[in-house]
Protein backbone atom coordinates (compact mmCIF):
# COMPACT_ATOMS: atom_id res chain seq x y z
CA UNK A 1 0.00 0.00 0.00
CA UNK A 2 1.13 3.57 -0.59
CA UNK A 3 1.07 6.34 2.01
CA UNK A 4 -2.07 7.98 0.56
CA UNK A 5 -4.07 4.79 1.11
CA UNK A 6 -2.71 4.50 4.65
CA UNK A 7 -3.71 8.10 5.37
CA UNK A 8 -7.26 7.45 4.13
CA UNK A 9 -7.57 4.32 6.27
CA UNK A 10 -6.41 6.18 9.37
CA UNK A 11 -8.95 8.95 8.64
CA UNK A 12 -11.76 6.40 8.26
CA UNK A 13 -10.68 4.75 11.51
CA UNK A 14 -10.84 8.04 13.45
CA UNK A 15 -14.19 9.04 11.91
CA UNK A 16 -15.62 5.60 12.79
CA UNK A 17 -14.65 6.05 16.46
CA UNK A 18 -16.25 9.51 16.61
CA UNK A 19 -19.41 8.36 14.81
CA UNK A 20 -20.00 5.28 16.93
CA UNK A 21 -19.23 7.07 20.17
CA UNK A 22 -21.77 9.80 19.38
CA UNK A 23 -24.54 7.47 18.22
CA UNK A 24 -24.25 4.47 20.54
CA UNK A 25 -23.38 5.93 23.92
CA UNK A 26 -27.01 5.91 25.04
CA UNK A 27 -27.73 2.23 24.29
CA UNK A 28 -28.47 0.05 27.28
CA UNK A 29 -26.74 -3.27 26.39
CA UNK A 30 -23.28 -3.45 27.90
CA UNK A 31 -20.15 -5.46 27.18
CA UNK A 32 -18.82 -7.73 29.90
CA UNK A 33 -15.13 -7.07 29.29
CA UNK A 34 -14.06 -10.06 31.41
CA UNK A 35 -15.36 -12.65 28.95
CA UNK A 36 -13.97 -11.44 25.63
CA UNK A 37 -12.14 -13.85 23.30
CA UNK A 38 -10.26 -12.09 20.51
CA UNK A 39 -9.28 -13.55 17.13
CA UNK A 40 -7.28 -11.96 14.30
CA UNK A 41 -8.59 -12.94 10.86
CA UNK A 42 -6.18 -10.91 8.75
CA UNK A 43 -2.88 -9.48 9.95
CA UNK A 44 -0.07 -7.64 8.22
CA UNK A 45 1.62 -9.08 6.22
CA UNK A 46 -1.33 -11.09 4.89
CA UNK A 47 0.81 -14.20 4.36
CA UNK A 48 -0.35 -17.24 6.29
CA UNK A 49 -0.20 -16.32 10.03
CA UNK A 50 1.94 -13.80 11.89
CA UNK A 51 3.38 -14.46 15.34
CA UNK A 52 0.90 -12.09 16.95
CA UNK A 53 -1.98 -13.69 15.06
CA UNK A 54 -1.01 -17.21 16.14
CA UNK A 55 -0.52 -16.19 19.77
CA UNK A 56 -3.73 -14.21 20.17
CA UNK A 57 -5.88 -16.77 18.34
CA UNK A 58 -4.32 -19.72 20.14
CA UNK A 59 -4.70 -18.30 23.64
CA UNK A 60 -8.35 -17.37 23.03
CA UNK A 61 -9.05 -20.82 21.55
CA UNK A 62 -7.22 -22.59 24.39
CA UNK A 63 -9.18 -20.72 27.06
CA UNK A 64 -12.42 -21.75 25.34
CA UNK A 65 -11.22 -25.34 25.03
CA UNK A 66 -10.27 -25.48 28.70
CA UNK A 67 -13.51 -23.83 29.83
CA UNK A 68 -15.74 -26.18 27.84
CA UNK A 69 -13.70 -29.24 28.81
CA UNK A 70 -14.11 -28.40 32.49
CA UNK A 71 -17.87 -27.92 32.02
CA UNK A 72 -18.30 -31.24 30.19
CA UNK A 73 -16.04 -33.37 32.38
CA UNK A 74 -17.14 -34.44 35.84
CA UNK A 75 -13.67 -35.64 36.84
CA UNK A 76 -11.12 -32.92 37.61
CA UNK A 77 -8.15 -35.31 37.46
CA UNK A 78 -9.05 -36.54 33.95
CA UNK A 79 -9.61 -32.97 32.78
CA UNK A 80 -6.18 -31.96 34.08
CA UNK A 81 -4.49 -34.93 32.39
CA UNK A 82 -6.15 -34.12 29.04
CA UNK A 83 -5.09 -30.47 29.24
CA UNK A 84 -1.51 -31.24 30.25
CA UNK A 85 -1.09 -33.87 27.53
CA UNK A 86 -2.60 -31.62 24.86
CA UNK A 87 -0.36 -28.70 25.83
CA UNK A 88 2.87 -30.70 26.17
CA UNK A 89 2.53 -32.84 23.05
CA UNK A 90 0.58 -30.61 20.67
CA UNK A 91 -0.04 -26.99 21.67
CA UNK A 92 3.42 -25.91 22.91
CA UNK A 93 5.35 -27.42 19.96
CA UNK A 94 2.75 -26.06 17.53
CA UNK A 95 2.95 -22.43 18.68
CA UNK A 96 6.71 -22.61 19.31
CA UNK A 97 7.40 -23.82 15.77
CA UNK A 98 4.95 -21.26 14.37
CA UNK A 99 7.10 -18.61 16.04
CA UNK A 100 10.07 -19.82 14.01
CA UNK A 101 8.03 -20.21 10.83
CA UNK A 102 6.55 -16.71 11.05
CA UNK A 103 10.02 -15.12 10.80
CA UNK A 104 10.61 -16.93 7.50
CA UNK A 105 7.15 -15.91 6.25
CA UNK A 106 7.93 -12.29 7.10
CA UNK A 107 11.05 -12.58 4.93
CA UNK A 108 8.97 -14.18 2.15
CA UNK A 109 10.76 -17.52 2.50
CA UNK A 110 8.57 -20.60 2.18
CA UNK A 111 8.81 -23.39 4.77
CA UNK A 112 6.95 -26.35 6.24
CA UNK A 113 5.98 -26.43 9.90
CA UNK A 114 6.09 -29.93 11.39
CA UNK A 115 5.05 -29.18 14.98
CA UNK A 116 4.77 -32.78 16.13
CA UNK A 117 7.57 -34.72 17.77
CA UNK A 118 9.37 -37.10 15.42
CA UNK A 119 11.24 -40.27 16.36
CA UNK A 120 14.14 -38.11 17.56
CA UNK A 121 11.83 -36.30 19.98
CA UNK A 122 12.03 -33.01 18.08
CA UNK A 123 9.52 -30.77 16.29
CA UNK A 124 10.75 -29.07 13.12
CA UNK A 125 10.31 -26.25 10.68
CA UNK A 126 11.81 -27.65 7.50
CA UNK A 127 11.77 -27.44 3.69
CA UNK A 128 14.61 -24.89 3.43
CA UNK A 129 17.91 -25.40 1.62
CA UNK A 130 21.25 -24.68 3.27
CA UNK A 131 21.93 -22.11 0.56
CA UNK A 132 18.77 -20.13 1.42
CA UNK A 133 19.58 -20.13 5.13
CA UNK A 134 23.21 -19.18 4.57
CA UNK A 135 22.09 -16.36 2.30
CA UNK A 136 19.86 -15.05 5.09
CA UNK A 137 22.71 -15.30 7.60
CA UNK A 138 25.21 -13.53 5.35
CA UNK A 139 22.87 -10.73 4.26
CA UNK A 140 20.46 -10.25 7.17
CA UNK A 141 22.06 -11.51 10.38
CA UNK A 142 19.50 -9.94 12.82
CA UNK A 143 16.63 -11.82 11.19
CA UNK A 144 18.72 -14.97 11.00
CA UNK A 145 19.34 -14.74 14.76
CA UNK A 146 15.62 -14.08 15.27
CA UNK A 147 14.90 -17.19 13.22
CA UNK A 148 16.58 -19.10 16.08
CA UNK A 149 14.90 -17.17 18.90
CA UNK A 150 11.42 -16.73 17.34
CA UNK A 151 10.01 -19.78 19.10
CA UNK A 152 11.17 -18.56 22.51
CA UNK A 153 9.94 -15.06 21.70
CA UNK A 154 6.51 -16.49 20.94
CA UNK A 155 6.52 -18.53 24.17
CA UNK A 156 7.52 -15.47 26.17
CA UNK A 157 4.77 -13.28 24.72
CA UNK A 158 2.17 -15.98 25.39
CA UNK A 159 3.12 -15.98 29.08
CA UNK A 160 2.96 -12.19 29.14
CA UNK A 161 -0.52 -12.29 27.56
CA UNK A 162 -1.59 -14.78 30.24
CA UNK A 163 -0.21 -12.50 32.96
CA UNK A 164 -2.21 -9.60 31.57
CA UNK A 165 -5.39 -11.71 31.57
CA UNK A 166 -4.73 -12.72 35.17
CA UNK A 167 -3.72 -9.29 36.44
CA UNK A 168 -6.88 -7.70 35.07
CA UNK A 169 -9.17 -10.59 36.14
CA UNK A 170 -10.18 -11.29 32.53
CA UNK A 171 -10.69 -15.01 33.10
CA UNK A 172 -10.66 -17.63 35.81
CA UNK A 173 -7.07 -18.83 36.33
CA UNK A 174 -8.18 -22.46 36.11
CA UNK A 175 -8.95 -21.93 32.40
CA UNK A 176 -5.31 -21.24 31.48
CA UNK A 177 -3.14 -22.28 34.43
CA UNK A 178 -1.67 -25.39 32.79
CA UNK A 179 -0.87 -23.47 29.62
CA UNK A 180 0.87 -20.83 31.72
CA UNK A 181 2.85 -23.26 33.87
CA UNK A 182 4.02 -25.47 31.00
CA UNK A 183 4.88 -22.47 28.81
CA UNK A 184 7.05 -21.02 31.57
CA UNK A 185 8.68 -24.42 31.96
CA UNK A 186 9.39 -24.60 28.22
CA UNK A 187 11.20 -21.25 28.24
CA UNK A 188 13.35 -22.06 31.25
CA UNK A 189 14.09 -25.58 30.01
CA UNK A 190 15.60 -24.20 26.79
CA UNK A 191 17.85 -21.77 28.63
CA UNK A 192 18.82 -24.22 31.36
CA UNK A 193 20.40 -26.65 28.87
CA UNK A 194 23.40 -24.30 28.77
CA UNK A 195 23.80 -24.27 32.55
CA UNK A 196 23.55 -28.06 32.58
CA UNK A 197 25.98 -28.29 29.64
CA UNK A 198 23.48 -30.56 27.96
CA UNK A 199 24.39 -31.86 24.51
CA UNK A 200 21.66 -33.46 22.41
CA UNK A 201 22.40 -36.37 20.07
CA UNK A 202 20.92 -34.99 16.85
CA UNK A 203 22.65 -35.38 13.50
CA UNK A 204 21.79 -33.39 10.40
CA UNK A 205 19.65 -35.41 8.00
CA UNK A 206 21.16 -36.34 4.66
CA UNK A 207 18.35 -34.59 2.79
CA UNK A 208 18.76 -30.89 3.64
CA UNK A 209 15.03 -30.29 3.09
CA UNK A 210 14.30 -32.68 5.97
CA UNK A 211 16.52 -30.78 8.42
CA UNK A 212 15.22 -28.45 11.09
CA UNK A 213 15.98 -24.85 10.17
CA UNK A 214 18.14 -24.06 13.22
CA UNK A 215 18.60 -27.05 15.54
CA UNK A 216 19.07 -25.99 19.18
CA UNK A 217 17.58 -22.48 19.39
CA UNK A 218 19.91 -21.06 22.05
CA UNK A 219 23.21 -22.69 21.04
CA UNK A 220 22.70 -21.78 17.39
CA UNK A 221 21.80 -18.17 18.13
CA UNK A 222 24.75 -17.68 20.48
CA UNK A 223 27.27 -19.24 18.07
CA UNK A 224 26.14 -17.03 15.19
CA UNK A 225 26.05 -13.88 17.32
CA UNK A 226 29.71 -14.43 18.16
CA UNK A 227 30.92 -15.95 14.86
CA UNK A 228 28.53 -15.07 12.03
CA UNK A 229 31.03 -15.81 9.26
CA UNK A 230 32.20 -19.24 10.35
CA UNK A 231 31.53 -22.42 8.39
CA UNK A 232 27.78 -22.89 7.93
CA UNK A 233 25.92 -25.78 9.55
CA UNK A 234 22.59 -25.93 11.35
CA UNK A 235 22.82 -28.17 14.41
CA UNK A 236 25.06 -26.50 16.99
CA UNK A 237 26.06 -28.61 19.99
CA UNK A 238 27.28 -27.38 23.36
CA UNK A 239 30.73 -28.77 22.57
CA UNK A 240 30.87 -26.57 19.45
CA UNK A 241 30.77 -23.38 21.53
CA UNK A 242 33.86 -21.37 22.48
CA UNK A 243 34.58 -20.36 26.10
CA UNK A 244 33.13 -16.90 25.47
CA UNK A 245 30.00 -18.40 23.94
CA UNK A 246 29.57 -20.80 26.86
CA UNK A 247 29.78 -17.85 29.28
CA UNK A 248 27.05 -16.11 27.29
CA UNK A 249 24.90 -19.25 27.39
CA UNK A 250 25.31 -19.30 31.18
CA UNK A 251 24.20 -15.67 31.32
CA UNK A 252 21.02 -16.62 29.50
CA UNK A 253 20.46 -19.59 31.80
CA UNK A 254 20.73 -17.61 35.03
CA UNK A 255 18.60 -14.76 33.75
CA UNK A 256 15.87 -17.15 32.60
CA UNK A 257 14.88 -17.63 36.27
CA UNK A 258 13.50 -14.07 36.17
CA UNK A 259 10.52 -15.57 34.33
CA UNK A 260 9.46 -17.15 37.63
CA UNK A 261 9.12 -13.77 39.35
CA UNK A 262 5.39 -13.24 39.03
CA UNK A 263 2.69 -13.96 41.66
CA UNK A 264 0.64 -15.76 38.99
CA UNK A 265 3.11 -18.65 39.38
CA UNK A 266 1.42 -19.14 42.78
CA UNK A 267 -2.05 -18.58 41.34
CA UNK A 268 -2.24 -15.00 42.69
CA UNK A 269 -3.71 -12.62 40.10
CA UNK A 270 -3.11 -9.31 41.82
CA UNK A 271 -3.06 -7.44 45.13
CA UNK A 272 -5.57 -4.87 46.37
CA UNK A 273 -4.08 -1.42 47.06
CA UNK A 274 -7.34 0.43 47.73
CA UNK A 275 -11.03 -0.30 47.35
CA UNK A 276 -10.82 0.49 43.61
CA UNK A 277 -7.18 -0.21 42.73
CA UNK A 278 -5.48 -3.59 42.24
CA UNK A 279 -1.85 -4.13 41.26
CA UNK A 280 0.38 -6.92 40.01
CA UNK A 281 4.11 -6.87 39.33
CA UNK A 282 6.49 -9.28 37.63
CA UNK A 283 9.63 -9.77 35.60
CA UNK A 284 10.46 -11.52 32.34
CA UNK A 285 13.41 -12.44 30.16
CA UNK A 286 14.18 -13.82 26.73
CA UNK A 287 16.48 -13.30 23.74
CA UNK A 288 16.52 -10.54 21.12
CA UNK A 289 18.07 -10.47 17.60
CA UNK A 290 21.16 -8.80 19.06
CA UNK A 291 21.36 -10.38 22.53
CA UNK A 292 18.69 -10.49 25.21
CA UNK A 293 16.36 -8.30 27.28
CA UNK A 294 14.84 -8.04 30.76
CA UNK A 295 11.34 -6.73 31.53
CA UNK A 296 9.92 -5.25 34.72
CA UNK A 297 6.11 -5.22 34.46
CA UNK A 298 3.37 -3.45 36.39
CA UNK A 299 -0.37 -4.02 35.89
CA UNK A 300 -2.86 -1.57 37.44
CA UNK A 301 -6.60 -2.25 37.54
CA UNK A 302 -8.56 0.86 38.48
CA UNK A 303 -12.27 0.28 38.97
CA UNK A 304 -14.03 -1.79 36.33
CA UNK A 305 -12.93 -0.01 33.15
CA UNK A 306 -9.31 1.12 33.44
CA UNK A 307 -6.60 -1.51 32.95
CA UNK A 308 -3.11 -0.09 32.56
CA UNK A 309 0.08 -2.08 32.04
CA UNK A 310 3.54 -0.54 32.10
CA UNK A 311 6.91 -2.11 31.42
CA UNK A 312 10.52 -1.01 31.65
CA UNK A 313 12.88 -2.96 29.39
CA UNK A 314 16.67 -3.33 29.40
CA UNK A 315 18.27 -4.69 26.23
CA UNK A 316 21.83 -5.99 26.22
CA UNK A 317 24.08 -7.10 23.40
CA UNK A 318 27.52 -8.51 24.25
CA UNK A 319 28.38 -5.90 26.91
CA UNK A 320 26.32 -2.76 26.35
CA UNK A 321 22.93 -1.86 27.83
CA UNK A 322 20.05 -0.07 26.08
CA UNK A 323 16.68 0.95 27.52
CA UNK A 324 13.03 0.89 26.53
CA UNK A 325 9.56 1.19 28.04
CA UNK A 326 5.91 0.93 27.12
CA UNK A 327 2.39 1.58 28.36
CA UNK A 328 -0.93 -0.02 27.38
CA UNK A 329 -4.62 0.56 28.02
CA UNK A 330 -6.52 -2.73 27.79
CA UNK A 331 -10.23 -3.29 26.96
CA UNK A 332 -11.28 0.29 27.64
CA UNK A 333 -14.99 0.92 27.03
CA UNK A 334 -15.40 4.04 24.86
CA UNK A 335 -19.14 3.41 24.81
CA UNK A 336 -21.30 0.50 25.93
CA UNK A 337 -20.56 -1.28 22.64
CA UNK A 338 -17.06 -0.16 21.72
CA UNK A 339 -13.82 -1.45 23.23
CA UNK A 340 -10.36 -0.16 22.49
CA UNK A 341 -6.82 -1.31 23.23
CA UNK A 342 -4.03 1.25 22.91
CA UNK A 343 -0.31 0.75 23.49
CA UNK A 344 2.79 2.87 23.00
CA UNK A 345 6.41 1.73 22.99
CA UNK A 346 9.83 3.39 23.05
CA UNK A 347 13.22 1.78 22.61
CA UNK A 348 16.90 2.52 22.39
CA UNK A 349 18.67 -0.38 20.65
CA UNK A 350 22.14 -1.13 19.24
CA UNK A 351 22.81 0.39 15.84
CA UNK A 352 22.16 -2.09 13.00
CA UNK A 353 21.14 -4.60 15.73
CA UNK A 354 24.84 -5.25 16.18
CA UNK A 355 25.98 -7.64 18.90
CA UNK A 356 29.23 -5.78 19.62
CA UNK A 357 28.53 -2.06 19.20
CA UNK A 358 27.96 0.61 21.86
CA UNK A 359 26.27 2.91 19.31
CA UNK A 360 22.49 3.06 19.35
CA UNK A 361 19.33 4.42 17.74
CA UNK A 362 15.92 5.43 19.11
CA UNK A 363 12.54 4.22 17.94
CA UNK A 364 9.01 3.48 18.95
CA UNK A 365 5.57 2.21 18.02
CA UNK A 366 1.90 2.93 18.57
CA UNK A 367 -0.73 0.22 18.34
CA UNK A 368 -4.52 0.71 18.42
CA UNK A 369 -7.41 -1.80 18.33
CA UNK A 370 -11.08 -0.90 18.04
CA UNK A 371 -13.88 -3.46 18.58
CA UNK A 372 -17.53 -2.66 17.78
CA UNK A 373 -20.04 -5.18 19.17
CA UNK A 374 -23.13 -5.71 17.04
CA UNK A 375 -25.33 -7.18 19.77
CA UNK A 376 -25.16 -8.11 23.40
CA UNK A 377 -27.80 -10.55 24.65
CA UNK A 378 -27.32 -11.68 28.22
CA UNK A 379 -29.70 -14.65 27.94
CA UNK A 380 -27.79 -16.39 25.10
CA UNK A 381 -24.66 -18.59 25.16
CA UNK A 382 -23.09 -16.23 22.62
CA UNK A 383 -23.73 -12.87 24.24
CA UNK A 384 -22.01 -10.73 21.64
CA UNK A 385 -19.59 -10.57 18.75
CA UNK A 386 -17.63 -7.75 17.18
CA UNK A 387 -15.80 -6.48 14.15
CA UNK A 388 -12.27 -5.51 15.13
CA UNK A 389 -9.88 -3.14 13.38
CA UNK A 390 -6.26 -2.74 14.42
CA UNK A 391 -3.53 -0.39 13.30
CA UNK A 392 0.16 -0.36 14.15
CA UNK A 393 2.93 1.99 13.17
CA UNK A 394 6.49 1.29 14.25
CA UNK A 395 9.85 2.74 13.37
CA UNK A 396 12.96 0.62 12.86
CA UNK A 397 13.53 -1.61 15.85
CA UNK A 398 12.79 -4.91 17.55
CA UNK A 399 9.36 -5.16 19.19
CA UNK A 400 8.53 -8.65 20.48
CA UNK A 401 5.78 -10.43 18.52
CA UNK A 402 5.94 -7.89 15.64
CA UNK A 403 7.50 -9.47 12.55
CA UNK A 404 9.34 -6.56 11.00
CA UNK A 405 12.57 -5.09 12.32
CA UNK A 406 12.20 -2.37 9.70
CA UNK A 407 9.76 0.55 9.75
CA UNK A 408 6.25 -0.81 9.31
CA UNK A 409 2.61 0.27 9.07
CA UNK A 410 0.17 -2.60 9.49
CA UNK A 411 -3.57 -3.23 9.54
CA UNK A 412 -5.42 -6.02 11.33
CA UNK A 413 -9.00 -7.22 10.94
CA UNK A 414 -10.56 -9.61 13.40
CA UNK A 415 -13.50 -10.51 15.57
CA UNK A 416 -14.22 -10.95 19.27
CA UNK A 417 -16.76 -13.10 21.08
CA UNK A 418 -18.43 -12.64 24.44
CA UNK A 419 -19.49 -15.91 26.08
Amino acid sequence: MNKNIYAKLVAIFIITIIFFRGNLAARSDSINVNNVYKFIIRDSPAQLFTMRQVNQNYLSAYRLFSKELQIISQNENITSLIEIAAIAFFFVPMTHEEGHRSILTGKEVGSISQPYFNLKGAAYVKGITDKALQNLRDNDLPNYIRLHTGGLESDYMLTKRAETIGSFNKDDFKHYKYEYFLRKGTIIQYYLTGLLKYDFDLKEEKNELERDIVGHDVYGAVRHLHRPTMEFYRYTKYGDLTKSEKRFVKRLGYRSFMNLLNPLILGINNFRLTEKIKINIGMGFTMAPFGDFIDENIWLKIGNNINISIYARQFQNKKNWFNGFGISLTDFKITERILTNISGHYWNQPKDFNFWTSESFNGGAIDVDLSYFFFVKKDLWLKGFSLDLGLIYKTEGFLPEQLYLEEHFGIRIGTSFIL
